[in-house]
C-alpha cells in the first residue's frame, strides 16, 4: 500500500464527498467505530427523481492513473468508483468479489505468485462491448507506464488468451492483490491513445451503475444510470454533486436545503448546529484516515531522534483530540500508530509510550547534549531548538491543533513558530517533494486496509530532484527499511501481523511522524427525503446505487 498524503484544507478523510437536508421526524443518530454498517429508517425504495450531493472538492482530471487523479479521494468516490467496474468490493472490513468476477478468484502462491480471475460474462461496457481479460492486461500495462504504486503496478504480465479469464502473475510475492484492479480501464476503447488526453476532463463510457452526464469545473459533476449496466440499476434518476470548497458555505448550504445530503471528513466548525436539525440523521464513526504531525527528518534540529521523541514527550495528544473531536465523539482518543484505529485487522498501539512528561523531555534533551538558555528554551552548540510547524491555510481544525502544540512545546523548551501555505504548495511545490517543510500536520488517507508503509517509509522513496516519492519524512532506517519490505512481500498472516507490530514499533521509536487524531467520518441528510443510505469504511457513497428519494424529488 502506498498512503495518500492529504494536505489540503477542506479534506481529510478516506470515506469521500458529501450530501444534505432536513425536514420532518427529529431522529438523531451518534455513533462512532465500524463494529456494524449502520442503516438508515427502512422502507420500499422509490425509483426517479434526483439528489443534490456536495463535495467540498473534486479531482484535478479524471485520469485515474495519472498523478492528478489517482490521488484524489472525492474523485474516486464521486465518479470512478461509480462509473468503473473493479475486482473486489470492501464492506464491512471484508474483501468480497464484485460483481464483474464469476466468484473467488485461485490464487497460487508460487513463487511466481498467480492470480486467476474469471469473469461474469454479463459484463458489458455501457457500449455493449463485454469486460475481458484484456481490459486487465491493459489496466495493469498503463498502472505500470504512470508509475503507480497501486497493487496493478505489482502485476509482472496478464495472459489474457481466453478473453473470460485474467491469469495475473506478480514481480514478487504481494499480499494486498485484492487491492488489485480497482479502476478498470476499456482495452478496446483507449489502447494506442493518449490516455491522459482522452480522460482528462471525464469520459463518456462506463463499466459502473452510473455514466457521467457531464462535469462542470468548479461547480458540479452529474451522474445518470449506465442503461447497459448488468447489475441492478440505480433508483434515481440521476445525481448530482454539487462542488463548495468554502466550509461554511457547505454547511450553509445544507441547512437551506440546497443540499440533500453533507459528508465531513473530522468535525468542522458549527458541525453540531446540524446535529439539532429536525429530521437530520447525524452519524460520526472512525474511518481509515488519520492526521499526524510529519517531521523532516533531515532538517535541524530533527534530524535528531531524541529532538522528535522529546517533541512527542512534549505533546498532550490527549488534549488535543478531545478538543477537537470530544464534542462529537466523547471517548475519542488518540491514535497510537501510524495507523487509523478505524483498521481492525491490523491497528495496534505502540505510541502509547508517548504521554506528556516534560521529565522525560528533560532526560532526552540533556543525553542528545543541549541545554536550556536564560531564555527557557533548549541550545546545542549555539543552535537553539527551533521548530517550525506548517499545514495548509484555511484548515480551521489544524490550524488550531497548531496553536495548542505550539503552547505545549513552548512550555517543554522549544522556541515554535507557524508558517502555513496553499494547500496545493504543500502538495506540488518544494515544501514536501524538496523539503521545505519541517513539522507539517498532515492527514494520511489509505486507500485500503493493507498495513504496509514502505511507500511512506522506507528509504528508497525518499524523494529527490530526479525521483518522486512519498517518504517526505526522509527517514533513512536500515530496520525500517527491512521490516517494510519483508511486511510488502509476506503472505502468511500471521507472520505478517507479527512484522506488522515490528515494523510500528520502529516508526515509533523512530518517530519520523506523531500520530495525533483518527478522523471522524461524519454524515448528515434529511431523512424525509433520502433512503438507502449506509454508512461504511469504504466510503460513504459505495452504495450509491441503492439511494432513492423518500419524497420531494
Amino acid at each position: 500500500m502506498n498512503t495518500s498524503w492529504r494536505n489540503w484544507s477542506t479534506r481529510a478523510g478516506r470515506a469521500v464527498a458529501a450530501v444534505i437536508v432536513s425536514l420532518l421526524a427529529a431522529s438523531c443518530t451518534v455513533g462512532s467505530g465500524n463494529d456494524a454498517e449502520r442503516v438508515a429508517p427502512a422502507d420500499q425504495p422509490k425509483e426517479g427523481g434526483t439528489l443534490v450531493l456536495g463535495a467540498l472538492q473534486e479531482p484535478a482530471c479524471a485520469d485515474w492513473y495519472a498523478a492528478c487523479g489517482i490521488s484524489s479521494v472525492w474523485g474516486r468516490d464521486m465518479l470512478s468508483s461509480q462509473t468503473l467496474p473493479r475486482a473486489f468490493d470492501f464492506v464491512d472490513n471484508v474483501y468480497r468479489p464484485s460483481i464483474l468476477l464469476a466468484g473467488e478468484p485461485t490464487v497460487s502462491p508460487g513463487p511466481p505468485q498467480v492470480v486467476t480471475y474469471r469473469l461474469n460474462p454479463s459484463a458489458v461496457w455501457s457500449d455493449g462491448t463485454r469486460i475481458t481479460s484484456a481490459d486487465f492486461k491493459y489496466t495493469a500495462e498503463q498502472a505500470k507506464l504512470a508509475g503507480s504504486s497501486t497493487a496493478a503496478a505489482a502485476v509482472d504480465t496478464v495472459d489474457a488468451s481466453d478473453p473470460g479469464v485474467a491469469k495475473v502473475t506478480f514481480k514478487d510475492p504481494t499480499p494486498a492483490w485484492r487491492d488489485n484492479f480497482a479502476r478498470l480501464l476499456p482495452n478496446h476503447l483507449l489502447a494506442g491513445k493518449d490516455r491522459g488526453a482522452v480522460l482528462r476532463d471525464g469520459y463518456t463510457f462506463s463499466g459502473g451503475p452510473w455514466a457521467l452526464d457531464h462535469w462542470t469545473r468548479g461547480v458540479e459533476i452529474k451522474l445518470v444510470p449506465n442503461a447497459r449496466y448488468w447489475g441492478p440499476k440505480p433508483h434515481l434518476d440521476s445525481v448530482v454533486f454539487k462542488v463548495i470548497t468554502d466550509s461554511s458555505a457547505y454547511l450553509a448550504a445544507y441547512k437551506t436545503g440546497q443540499l440533500d445530503m453533507a459528508y465531513f471528513a473530522g468535525p468542522q466548525r458549527d458541525i453540531l448546529d446540524l446535529k439539532g436539525l429536525t429530521g437530520t440523521h447525524f452519524e460520526s464513526s472512525i474511518g481509515f484516515s488519520f492526521e499526524v504531525v510529519m517531521f523532516n527528518t533531515a532538517k535541524p534540529p530533527l534530524d535528531s531522534k531524541a529532538v522528535r521523541q522529546a517533541l512527542a514527550f512534549g505533546a498532550d495528544r490527549d488534549a488535543i483530540v478531545l478538543q477537537q473531536s470530544g464534542s462529537i465523539d466523547p471517548a475519542i482518543k488518540p491514535a497510537q500508530a501510524l495507523m487509523s484505529p478505524g483498521n481492525r485487522e491490523w491497528y495496534t498501539q505502540p505510541y502509547r509510550r508517548y504521554e506528556r512528561d516534560l521529565g522525560r523531555v528533560k532526560q532526552l534533551m540533556t543525553d542528545d547534549g543541549w541545554a536550556k538558555g536564560t531564555d527557557g528554551v533548549w541550545a546545542k552548540a549555539g543552535t537553539r531548538a527551533t521548530v517550525e510547524l506548517n499545514t495548509g491555510t484555511g484548515n480551521a481544525r489544524r490550524e488550531q491543533a497548531e496553536e495548542i502544540l505550539r503552547s505545549q512545546w513552548k512550555e517543554a523548551g522549544f522556541d515554535v513558530s507557524i508558517v502555513n501555505a496553499n494547500p496545493a504548495t504543500l502538495l506540488t511545490g518544494k515544501w514536501f517533494t524538496d523539503g521545505t517543510f519541517q513539522a507539517a500536520i498532515v492527514s494520511l488517507a489509505p486507500p485500503a486496509t493493507d498495513p504496509n508503509l514502505c511507500g511512506n517509509f522506507c528509504s528508497k522513496n525518499i524523494p529527490t530532484e530526479t525521483k518522486p516519492g512519498n517518504n517526505v519524512s526522509r527517514i533513512a532506517s536500515k530496520p525500517l527499511d527491512d521490516l517494510w519490505e519483508a511486511v510488502a512481500k509476506e503472505l502468511d498472516d500471521t507472520k505478517r501481523h507479527e512484522l506488522v507490530n515490528q515494523a510500528q514499533q520502529t516508526l515509533a521509536d523512530e518517530m519520523p511522524a506523531l500520530p495525533l487524531n483518527p478522523v471522524l467520518d461524519i454524515i448528515v441528510f434529511n431523512e424525509a427525503k433520502v433512503g438507502g443510505v449506509k454508512t461504511n469504511p469504504a466510503g460513504a457513497f459505495y452504495n450509491l446505487s441503492e439511494w432513492y428519494c423518500r419524497s420531494h424529488c
